[in-house]
């Protein structure tokens, strides 16, 4: 149970940063402080979810699409987010905000990613010496 809370903090982390950095870079990107945290939970419940689903519905075929569908995946908890969340507290106007806006969250994720990502059993200790 520690790694998933661990996991869940860390990605809450990182889509508060992004939807933070997102709010700061484009006018059509408005965020109030506390409904962030609504919108921080709703996002991170969505992003964690959708990811699940995708990749246990097309794992074959994840590493083919993992730009795009993340790209994808990030505009859908983007879009459920923005309808969930009051307009005075959270809101994306304008097809350019939302198209220049959603990677910069979907990067947010991906740097989540290599945080949580485990390297495998058989891989060498940093600092050891390559054969």
């Amino acid at each position: 149970m520690r790694p998933l809370l661990t996991s869940l903090a860390i990605s809450a982390v990182a889509n508060a940063f992004s939807l933070a950095a997102a709010a700061w870079l484009f006018d059509g990107f408005d965020i109030e402080l506390w409904w962030l945290v609504l919108a921080v939970v709703i996002f991170t419940a969505l992003t964690v979810t959708l990811r699940e689903v995708v990749v246990g519905t097309v794992d074959r075929f994840v590493r083919g699409y993992t730009i795009l569908g993340g790209l994808v995946l990030t505009f859908v908890a983007l879009w459920v987010t923005d309808l969930a969340v009051p307009r005075r507290g959270f809101a994306i106007d304008g097809t350019w905000t939302w198209f220049a806006g959603t990677p910069i969250v979907w990067a947010a994720g991906v740097a989540y990613g290599e945080v949580v990502k485990k390297a495998p059993a058989d891989a060498p200790a940093v600092g050891d010496s390559l054969p």
